[in-house]
């Protein structure tokens, strides 16, 4: 069992985590995004901007062999880690030892295949803190906004492209159905980045830790209803909005083309307009006006 909490000793100093690693034969992959963090002062700053308190429980996803959760472990009451590689799980278990299903709970599952609304009421999580695994992080961080709002505070570390992508202005080349998805749900704020080479291995691009805060605002309540339309109008991304309904080929909204094109000539645009030239507000707008048409018949 490894010791924990000396600064020589931390399991993210890059000789501990290359040991680790070398002594249970684990060589991580790239399809499951597995690049471990190993540098103490960033993790010790991640844990630092998300403010935890000794009363805290806390969700890590892609604990891995624990680089993160022994930083955490220092501030917050219980950590709910979720990991879903058995060779990892190995590690992670002899190093925590007795603190297994005491101060730290291990979920032993694929990330994208839980109920978060679950997890976060059974274990009273309000935060979530966690290196992202890269291969799921896009739709994982959307997954838990739509299950689990009632975690208010996330602060993950996650590819640079995603995080261009949730901090997207319209217009912009990052702006897409996902940054408009995204925001309906959460306002995003980047704190810092972290090169590519604090990671074991180093991955091909750079990282950037971002706080997330649940969107409490949003009115709607058929969500996955408007992530459909938002999905269908940037069908095709270059061509006019009106053309990608069309091509998505969905009966309802065509047939409510009419007033679409109304919806778009009050908010001040025409029907030569493209999606990425649309804000979160004027597709909330434009969708809730179709659905008041649906709803009166």
């Amino acid at each position: 069992m490894y010791l924990l909490g000396s600064e020589y000793t931390y399991i993210s100093h890059p000789s501990r985590t290359a040991q680790i690693l070398k002594e249970y034969g684990i060589y991580l992959k790239k399809r499951l995004g597995q690049n471990f963090l190993a540098d103490i002062n960033i993790l010790k700053k991640i844990a630092e901007v998300s403010k935890l308190s000794k009363d805290e429980n806390v969700l890590e996803i892609g604990s891995g062999i624990g680089s993160l959760t022994e930083i955490l472990l220092q501030n917050a009451s219980r950590i709910m880690c979720i990991e879903v590689d058995r060779r990892l799980i190995k590690a992670f278990v002899d190093i925590f030892g007795e603190k297994i299903g005491n101060k730290v709970i291990l979920i032993e599952k694929d990330a994208m295949k839980l109920n978060y609304h679950e997890i976060a009421a059974g274990y009273e999580i309000r935060k979530m803190v966690s290196n992202l695994p890269y291969g799921i992080a896009a739709p994982l961080i959307l997954k838990i906004l739509v299950e689990a709002p009632q975690i208010s505070k996330m602060y993950i570390t996650i590819q640079k492209d995603i995080a261009e992508r949730l901090l997207a202005e319209k217009g912009s080349k990052n702006y897409s159905s996902y940054t408009v998805k995204a925001n309906l749900l959460a306002d995003f704020r980047l704190l810092f980045s972290v090169s590519r080479n604090c990671f074991i291995p180093v991955p091909n691009v750079d990282s950037t830790v971002i706080e997330v805060s649940a969107n409490k605002k949003s009115k709607l309540t058929n969500i996955l209803d408007f992530f459909e339309f938002v999905d269908v109008c940037f069908l095709h991304r270059r061509k006019k909005l009106i053309n990608s309904i069309i091509a998505g080929g969905n009966k309802s909204y065509i047939d409510k083309m009419h007033l679409i094109i109304k919806m778009l000539h009050d908010t001040g645009k025409d029907e030569n307009v493209r999606a990425e030239e649309l804000s979160l507000e004027e597709f909330v707008t434009i969708f809730n006006s179709i659905k008041k048409e649906y709803d009166s018949y």
